[in-house]
């Protein structure tokens, strides 16, 4: 019987338009020594049926009583995982086919505690593909060796994607150190992506984009995202990088997307200045930004 090498984790709630999709483009990976956990979040519409309804002796289906949110829905997938490195996919998400097939043979023999997977992005509101990551997110990784350790890269390591989405985890790396998600309902991945990065030693990063992010078609909640971002923020302060500013020069820059993205909430606004306080923060009343957020909104709708 073949070693189960990779754990599959998609966690689903309400999302019956893109889970077959998903669920699908791992059933028809070329490389066979996975399990699929999807843990269903007490979805209210036909997403448990359908995921029912697909007969795979690797799905492995949770179905939760109550809606318990994304961080709890993940850490029970974490405790149920069998593979040697655990993937979470999002369940309006999907992965190319070859994807599991060179992640196994990178890390076989390497055993590295993270490995990165670039993404690309699908504009779904746009009918448009975009094959590269922000060039600040990967690029500077990618001319990395393949295989290489945190003290060859003490500060590259920390402009990576913070989404925890797309990359690989050795599952011995996450329980030995006792990682799990936050009880956050928002950016719940930054304390868990902090955490890792300042405890994993061995990395490896893939070539090619293998992850298709889907974005543009989800209405922005700003009042979830000024309550938690900040909350999120506080709680990753405990996993500080060895130099501090790394930290706070990443959540400047997340801080400044979000203020575009939700219009300079003045809440957020007031906290990314007190939290930031040797970073750039963007000028309220700049003409400039106000101009570069209602081109966002033309050109994409939802940004």
């Amino acid at each position: 019987m073949k070693e189960t090498f990779f754990s599959i984790v998609i966690t689903a709630y309400n999302c019956e338009k893109y889970i077959k999709q998903c669920i699908f483009s791992v059933l028809n990976q070329n490389f066979g020594e996975y399990e699929l956990i999807i843990i269903d979040d007490c979805s209210s519409d036909n997403t448990l049926k359908i995921i029912e309804n697909i007969k795979d002796n690797r799905i492995k289906i949770f179905s939760l009583p109550q809606n318990l949110g994304v961080s709890n829905a993940r850490n029970i997938a974490i405790d149920a995982s069998k593979g040697e490195y655990i993937f979470f996919l999002d369940s309006d998400d999907y992965i190319e086919n070859n994807l599991l097939k060179e992640a196994h043979d990178m890390l076989l023999n390497t055993k590295d505690d993270v490995l990165f997977c670039p993404y690309f992005v699908y504009w779904e509101n746009k009918n448009k593909y975009k094959f590269s990551n922000p060039s600040y997110r990967m690029d500077k990784i990618k001319k990395l060796p393949c295989h290489f350790h945190k003290k060859e890269a003490q500060n590259l390591i920390y402009e990576t994607n913070y989404e925890i989405c797309t990359k690989f985890y050795k599952r011995s790396f996450l329980l030995d150190n006792n990682i799990y998600f936050k009880p956050l309902l928002f950016a719940e991945d930054l304390p868990f992506y902090w955490e890792v990065m300042q405890k994993a030693q061995k990395f490896s990063h893939l070539k090619k984009q293998y992850y298709c992010y889907r974005k543009g078609h989800k209405e922005l909640d700003v009042q979830k995202v000024v309550e938690y971002l900040p909350q999120a923020l506080e709680v990753s302060k405990e996993y500080l990088p060895d130099e501090k500013d790394i930290f706070y020069k990443k959540s400047a820059k997340m801080l400044n997307f979000w203020l575009i993205k939700t219009n300079f909430d003045k809440k957020l606004y007031n906290f990314a200045h007190f939290f930031c306080k040797n970073e750039k923060i963007l000028d309220i009343n700049s003409p400039f930004l106000r101009l570069k957020y209602k081109i966002l909104l033309k050109l994409f709708g939802k940004i």
